[in-house]
């Protein structure tokens, strides 16, 4: 009789010990979060992007077979980084959907922002309303329904289309095969023009020598998708007489550069697209000085 009541008390701990180990066991169970897609299309269902803020120009995107351009309310290259975070709008998450019967409420009746994706066949609009004060993010209509998503991606649309464009002075798809730079002063004495195909570099010009690292290393430092830290418009004032230089892409094309300024940055004019793209002096000297040594005479 005395053990099973031993066994009796010894049963009730371990009922107890393993109640209390469930609780803990649910305690720290990740709870599942609700998220609503707010969109079911995919970046590549569209081949073009419009944002409209009130009372400035629209700026508006296309894609071409050469990436993302600019087509207002500049017609040039466009930065793709930026594009594609406006894009990202459409695999974009939200924590609540709520009801579109008072808009007013959100901001919603009277937009800050509108981003258009169309193609051919689609043509999708969002609009953004004002920020949840305590969370910071932003109500968005879409589709008839009202979500709160992060505030970044109405941040990137608001940039200035200037800094839309792309900072690169060579495009991702132009490939250089070569830089003529005899008629800068520095190299005028020598005729100093650089050749480059499968990574192998030659310099043509008077009695010039490199080596292969350095000028791997030089172009890697410089001209291989480098971005300026700024660009805008220029007109050349052809008076002025600036100096210039080429540079030979695949295909038989050439692109000439003004340097417009090279102290205390350097200022290259791109003149096919009137842009004017700022480096900082450092880079910029390094950019128009590959390490290049001549001949020491007998």
């Amino acid at each position: 009789m005395k053990g099973r009541w031993i066994v009796n008390i010894l049963m009730f701990f371990l009922l107890i010990g393993g109640g209390i180990y469930a609780l803990t066991i649910n305690d720290k169970a990740p709870k599942k979060s609700t998220k609503y897609e707010i969109s079911n299309h995919k970046l590549s269902d569209f081949n073009e992007v419009n944002i409209n803020f009130p009372g400035r120009a629209k700026t508006s995107f296309k894609l071409s077979k050469n990436g993302w351009k600019m087509v207002a309310p500049y017609q040039t290259r466009a930065d793709e980084f930026y594009v594609y975070r406006i894009l990202s709008l459409l695999a974009a998450k939200s924590s609540e959907k709520l009801s579109a019967n008072d808009l007013g409420k959100y901001g919603l009746d009277q937009p800050r922002l509108k981003i258009t994706f169309s193609s051919p066949t689609l043509n999708e609009e969002f609009l953004f309303g004002t920020y949840n004060p305590i969370t910071e993010d932003q109500y968005l209509f879409y589709n008839g329904n009202v979500f709160i998503i992060n505030g970044g991606y109405s941040e990137t649309a608001s940039y200035q289309p200037l800094e839309l464009i792309d900072k690169k002075p060579i495009a991702s798809y132009e490939e250089i095969e070569g830089f003529d730079f005899s008629r800068l002063e520095q190299w005028q004495a020598v005729g100093l023009k650089l050749a480059v195909k499968k990574n192998t570099w030659r310099a043509s010009g008077e009695n010039l020598i490199i080596t292969q690292e350095d000028m791997r290393d030089w172009f890697e430092l410089t001209w291989d998708g480098i971005p300026s830290k700024s660009l805008e418009f220029y007109k050349l004032d052809p008076r002025i007489g600036h100096k210039s230089f080429d540079i030979l892409l695949k295909g038989n094309k050439k692109i000439t550069f003004y340097r417009i300024q090279e102290s205390p940055e350097l200022l290259l004019l791109r003149k096919d697209e009137n842009l004017l793209y700022h480096f900082p002096g450092d880079l910029g000297f390094t950019m128009l000085n590959p390490n290049i040594s001549k001949k020491e005479e007998k």
